[in-house]
């Protein structure tokens, strides 16, 4: 009886409070506090999003900040992918966000954020032109083609495509998959994709709203690598310079928006997937729709594996050093030997040099030695044009010219012979002297293959000199290009190995071209190949 007379007054003054928070509005939500959530009240989820899809869900942030019963809070921040990426690979500092929503599951393939669920949203990959097309991958694809093939340089410079940096944009790491398998199989299939970073990297990586904000771009014909999404937003925000945006007829990756849970305590945890259903209710789809994103997740057409993204990436950090390089070409007596009608050997060689210089951007550090017999008094080798930018000025021109002009003024010497060993040496030495760790260093040398100067140095005391002189720390990588069937491949097997280079043997002007394509497309694994 005492028990039921004490109970009494606690249900009066529960009550009394209910009716109050009635009365006030405070709700259901102050009355779990009271109830006992304060603890959980103090959660305050960090939500690190794509800046773009930051707007779409603001919306279902407060809803989720005021839902009744919900104790915890979400502080929703825009944060570029790659930089969250990095950060949870380990190898970024700040701190680790509860909640990510990157614009693309490829980023998982360099850092692993924990609980990766489906997407909240998603908007295909395109090309942007300035006027209605149906678009191939061919427009990107095309000039690098004409590059690797040898054409003009004004047929390789194409339309004007725009990518964004693949390290820092999945739309522009999306390009260079979808290239990457449309070159797979192709002849020069590599070189195809070397001439494409090389456009990427010559070309800034503008917004759509950049692209196309100018009737220049317009008039030059842009090709901008864009998602559907940041089309619709840019003609929404600039109607007067309108883009339009195609998915290509070979097909397209998407930006997917996944939604990330990387905290693991069980009450952030909860708290999340409160927060995730918000973000997957009909509202929030609304509002993702009105804002250009198509919803939940995409049918792709293929996907590409964690092994293959990662892969790309590196092949595009590597292709993008630029290079600095120093080609030697074989002037001796034997190098006048016809390979074709009207063709010689170094004719032949210097027409395959003006197409690998092509493959090279502005930035990359070119020069050129001849070498055969007493060329400078008894020096064997003799510098035609010394090492600099290729975009730097040189006279009423710039490097590349210089060279390309250099390179049809090479003339074979009737007598002399072939002093490989000691100019190869010095070769090596001078790179190595001035050696730039930003760069690619490498000696590329080409030859009829055989040395056959009795006053030089031998093959063993070379191969010894350039073993001890080879500084992993600053790897100088020697590539011997020889033409012809007197090449001793095994001698220049070795020699190029000590410092792991390549040995390559062509016997027609197709072939050796194709050879140093491939060599320079190489680099994506120099020094460890």
């Amino acid at each position: 009886m005492s028990g039921r007379t004490r109970g009494r007054p606690m249900v009066t003054f529960a009550a009394a409070v209910a009716g109050v928070l009635a009365l006030t509005g405070i709700g259901g939500y102050a009355f779990a506090q009271i109830a006992g959530c304060a603890a959980e009240d103090r959660i305050t989820l960090d939500v690190a999003a794509a800046p773009e899809i930051v707007p779409a869900l603001a919306a279902a942030v407060r809803r989720f900040d005021g839902h009744t019963g919900t104790c915890a809070r979400a502080r929703l921040r825009p944060a570029d992918p790659a930089a969250v990426s990095t950060l949870l690979s380990g190898r970024g500092g700040g701190d680790r966000p509860d909640v990510w929503i990157p614009d693309s599951t490829l980023w998982t393939a360099f850092a692993k954020p924990g609980d990766v669920r489906p997407s909240i949203a998603n908007t295909p990959v395109v090309l942007a032109t300035a006027a209605p097309a149906e678009p191939t991958w061919n427009l990107l694809l095309g000039p690098a083609a004409a590059t690797a093939e040898g054409r003009p340089e004004s047929a390789a410079r194409g339309p004007g495509a725009q990518v964004p940096d693949p390290s820092r944009s999945a739309a522009g790491l999306a390009a260079l998959l979808m290239a990457d398998r449309l070159v797979a199989g192709v002849p020069d299939g590599r070189a195809v994709f070397t001439g494409l970073v090389r456009a990427i990297r010559e070309t800034s990586a503008p917004t759509v709203e950049q692209a196309f904000a100018t009737s220049g771009a317009a008039r030059d014909g842009a090709v901008v690598v864009a998602s559907e999404q940041s089309v619709f937003r840019h003609n929404r925000t600039r109607p007067g310079v309108r883009a339009y945006g195609a998915v290509p007829r070979e097909g397209t990756l998407s930006l997917d928006y996944p939604f990330m849970i990387v905290v693991r305590e069980g009450d952030r945890v909860s708290a999340a997937e409160k927060l995730e259903r918000e973000l997957r209710g009909e509202r929030t789809r609304a509002d993702l729709s009105g804002h250009g994103f198509g919803i939940g997740t995409a049918e792709p057409s293929w996907t590409p594996k964690a092994d293959d993204v990662q892969r790309i990436a590196q092949a595009y950090a590597r292709l993008s050093l630029p290079t600095r390089l120093l080609v030697l070409f074989d002037i001796s007596g034997s190098m006048g030997e016809e390979v074709s009608p009207g063709l010689d050997r170094l004719q032949a060689t210097a027409q395959v040099g003006r197409i690998g210089l092509h493959l090279l951007a502005d930035d990359s550090e070119i020069g050129v030695w001849e070498f055969s017999t007493d060329l400078r008094g008894s020096q064997d080798w003799a510098e035609r044009v010394p090492i600099e930018t290729l975009g730097a000025r040189a006279g009423s021109g710039t490097q590349r010219q210089r060279i390309l002009d250099d390179l049809g003024r090479l003339k074979v010497k009737e007598s002399g012979d072939t002093a490989l060993f000691e100019s190869l040496l010095a070769a090596f030495r001078e790179v190595k002297l001035t050696y730039k760790p930003e760069m690619v260093n490498t000696v590329l040398v080409f030859t009829d293959g055989r040395n056959d100067h009795p006053g030089g140095p031998g093959f063993d005391r070379t191969l010894a000199d350039l073993r001890a002189e080879y500084d992993a720390a600053q790897p100088v990588q020697v590539i011997l290009q020889g033409f012809g069937d007197d090449v001793n491949v095994t001698e220049l097997t070795e020699l190029a190995e000590a410092t792991h280079g390549i040995v390559q043997v062509a016997r027609t002007p197709a072939e050796s071209k194709r050879l140093l394509l491939e060599a320079m497309s190489r680099r994506v694994c120099t020094p460890g190949c």
